[in-house]
């Protein structure tokens, strides 16, 4: 009995780790399908990334995600992955054009 009376708190703090780990993957997830659903519909007309910024934010507060500092950082990083991808792609894609001549 004394054994389930120290296990007990101590499953349930675990329990609620693991719900509140899950709970922020999903919400890292939404942030980069959000993220990159901006980036497709606003490249061309939103230089300054407003737009984006603003449609993320509104998309992720319809689902019931509060933006938080968090999650605004969660944003910043989908955003460094999506540039870093365009990057990549663009010298592949000028390596390929230019046959690997440098």
């Amino acid at each position: 009995m004394c054994l389930l009376a120290y296990l007990t708190p101590k499953l349930k703090a675990w329990l609620i780790a693991q719900k509140g780990a899950a709970v922020w993957e999903d919400i890292r997830k939404m942030v980069q399908a959000f993220a990159r659903a901006a980036e497709q519909l606003y490249h061309d007309q939103d230089p300054s990334g407003e737009k984006r910024r603003q449609f993320v934010q509104e998309q992720l507060r319809a689902m019931g995600v509060a933006v938080t500092e968090a999650v605004i950082n969660m944003i910043e990083g989908a955003v460094w992955e999506i540039n870093t991808e365009n990057r990549k792609a663009l010298v592949q894609t000028k390596e390929i054009v230019s046959g690997g001549a440098e």
